[in-house]
Order: C-alpha cells, then structure tokens, then sequence
C-alpha cells in the first residue's frame, strides 16, 4: 500500500479536500460558502463548454465526497463533514472506488484496500 505519498498540491481536488479538511469533522456548511470559497480555483481556459467549469468541477467533487463518506447532505443546500479526508487520498483512489470491484490496483492498492483505509 502507497499511503506515504501525498496528493497533488494544487489541483482542485487537492483544493477542495483541503478547503473540506479545513472545516472539521461534525462542521456543517452551505453550498454557497463552498462555491464561495474556492472560487478562485484553477479552471482550464480552453475549454469553452460551462459543464466543464469550476462549478462544475466542485459540484462534482463534493458529490463525490459524499459518495465516499466523507461528507452527508443534511438538507438541501447543507452539508456535514463526518471524516477528513486522508493526504494520501487523491482523484484517481476516488475514481478507482468508483470503478474497479476485481482486485485491479491503484497505487498499488485493492478497491477494498482504499475503502478500508480511510
């Protein structure tokens, strides 16, 4: 298992596991604070069509989030943190989870192996 290497600083992920870190366990927040807050996160100029914008990119992270148990929508618009979220947790161990159920590895880890880990 691969749990020394940390993820990518700078990415949006890495921006919004961190902004989610930041907030505490058992913290709750709006999706407007959220949206506000990393606002100013990297987006690819070139690309013209909106669904690939920032928002975009957030809405679907947090969802992911969610998906994970890292995050649970108390309400609409509200969300709690219920664990941080691992530095050695990045998109591609997501979308592995999301993916993979054989025992094909990411990182050199199982879909069971990350799940069991964080």
């Amino acid at each position: 298992m691969n749990q020394t290497a940390k993820r990518q600083t700078g990415t949006v992920w890495d921006m919004v596991c961190n902004w989610v870190n930041s907030q505490g366990v058992g913290t709750s927040f709006n999706t407007k604070d959220y949206l506000n807050e990393l606002a100013d996160v990297p987006v690819n100029p070139y690309v013209w069509n909106r669904s690939y914008g920032a928002n975009y990119r957030l809405h679907q992270y947090k969802g992911y989030l969610k998906r994970l148990g890292f995050l649970k929508n108390t309400s609409y618009g509200k969300w709690e943190v219920l664990k941080p979220i691992p530095d050695w947790f990045n998109l591609g161990h997501a979308q592995h989870v999301f993916t993979y159920t054989g025992n094909e590895k990411y990182n050199g880890m199982t879909r069971e192996e990350i799940v069991n880990n964080f």
